[in-house]
């Protein structure tokens, strides 16, 4: 039987760094409010981002041997992650979509009582071309009701 908990507000921090070839490395950081719960084996943040283009909802699917970011709205995006693997995503920024791959690196997770973080470092490839080398780390803490 699927146990699912009751989405609880979570204060979320997304740091990415992005190195593309050749080029200086580029930082953002995110701070936005979202939702937190767990579904079987994996803990998911779910936010909503507010972007020239339009809003994007992001999912974070996360757990301990792999994760998946999923993107809607004006930006449409599946990024699979699971360590030491290529696995086949997709990008889609409103001018058609395009086939991407995700080489895993690093994929960390760390949850307990109310707060966890979420490291993973990956090449994103377009054919066999190098787009750049991200890191992401989320960290989120749930917010007392």
């Amino acid at each position: 039987m699927d146990v699912k908990e009751k989405k609880k507000v979570a204060k979320i921090k997304l740091v990415t760094v992005i190195r593309h070839p050749d080029q200086e490395n580029e930082t953002f950081e995110l701070w936005v409010e979202g939702s937190l719960f767990r579904k079987q084996d994996h803990t998911y943040l779910t936010f909503e981002e507010v972007q020239e283009n339009g809003s994007v909802r992001t999912t974070v699917r996360m757990g301990e041997e792999e994760a998946l970011i999923l993107r809607g709205g004006s930006i449409k995006m599946r990024l699979p992650f699971i360590l030491n693997e290529k696995q086949p995503g997709s990008y889609d920024g409103g001018y058609g979509s395009l086939a991407v791959t995700v080489h895993t690196h690093t994929l960390q997770f760390e949850h307990n009582e109310d707060r966890g973080r979420f490291i993973v470092d990956y090449d994103l490839l377009t054919g066999d071309q190098l787009v750049g080398e991200y890191n992401l780390e989320f960290t989120y803490t749930e917010e007392k009701q």
